[in-house]
């Protein structure tokens, strides 16, 4: 009773926000969903009807990697997707033109990311894990030239180590990467959550570091450019009805335990449901600390302009 009250009260604190976005056209909005924490908005927007009060017709699909998602968009099969800015750079520098509407992260005290060592490495401490990767004993697991790999380098940088190419190897599949730590065969991994829950609470591993303490965390929600001149309206609504989910996963995280992102079973009654930050989408100084990394590691010649990157009508408008 209380989880309908408190949709019931969302809804109508929101009608008078439905008026100012544009008619939804009732084409398919196809949203590329990484069932990762920080879609679950999408999915729970979907699942509360939200979509339906706000007229669009929003298309579900969910893709395994970030790879996947980012051909789909370039492909004009996918309108939106659940990205990250490095990601996002990417594809503007290569010519794509798509724009970030949504810095879709945690509140700043919720760590999604973590360096997590293993059992069997014996490593408990930030600095045991300095000390090995100093003297060429660990290695970190990695995805590398992607979020993961600036989420990493970032995080031993705050704890006062600079990385070398040779303190990471490359492990793109996140699943994979745990199973390797699990076994011991590297010494420290880069996971999200949850499954840094299952990594250090059912298999023993250590959360050395983690991404609450950096003040950016680069994920986001892009849309194609051709998406947002000929279809505002339905980019609006989506954003609307996500917005409002985001309110009622913040209002009673635990009516949400149960939900279409990827948890493992293990973990799924006990991992910890996380609080969203406020609307906004990333700063200009947000962007340069990720282009600043790109510039310096080669990932592109020159950084796109924060304008190129980011369209923030549909935060302003309404709100």
């Amino acid at each position: 009773l209380m989880r309908h009250l408190i949709v019931l009260l969302v809804v109508l604190a929101s009608t008078s926000l439905a008026q100012v976005c544009p008619a939804p056209t009732g084409d398919p909005l196809n949203v590329g969903v990484l069932p990762v924490l920080n879609a679950l908005p999408t999915y729970i927007a979907a699942q509360e009807g939200l979509y339906e009060q706000y007229g669009v017709n929003v298309n579900l699909v969910e893709v395994d990697s970030a790879r996947d998602r980012t051909i789909a968009m370039q492909a004009g099969q996918l309108d939106v997707g659940n990205s990250d800015v490095v990601a996002h750079i990417l594809q503007v520098a290569s010519g794509q033109d798509v724009k970030i509407v949504r810095h879709d992260s945690f509140t700043a005290d919720f760590r999604f990311f973590s360096i997590v060592a293993g059992a069997a490495s014996g490593i408990t401490t930030i600095d045991e894990l300095i000390s090995a990767l100093e003297d060429d004993s660990a290695q970190i697991a990695i995805s590398q030239s992607t979020l993961i790999e600036y989420l990493a380098t970032a995080m031993l940088r705050q704890a006062g180590y600079e990385p070398e190419a040779d303190d990471y190897t490359e492990v793109a599949a996140i699943p994979l990467r745990l199973e390797l730590l699990a076994q011991g065969q590297v010494a420290a991994a880069l996971l999200p959550e949850p499954l840094t829950t299952l990594a250090t609470g059912l298999q023993g591993g250590t959360a050395l570091l983690d991404d609450s303490a950096l003040e950016f965390v680069p994920v986001a929600l892009t849309v194609n450019q051709n998406v947002i001149d000929e279809r505002p309206g339905d980019v609006c609504a989506y954003l609307r009805a996500y917005d409002d989910a985001v309110q009622l996963i913040n209002a009673d995280p635990e009516a949400y335990r149960q939900n279409n992102v990827r948890v493992p079973d293990p973990v799924r009654a006990t991992y910890t449901i996380p609080q969203f930050a406020d609307v906004r989408v990333p700063s200009d100084a947000n962007i340069t600390e990720v282009t600043d990394w790109m510039l310096e590691v080669d990932m592109i010649d020159s950084a796109p302009s924060y304008d190129e990157l980011i369209d923030g009508q549909f935060v302003t408008d309404g709100e």
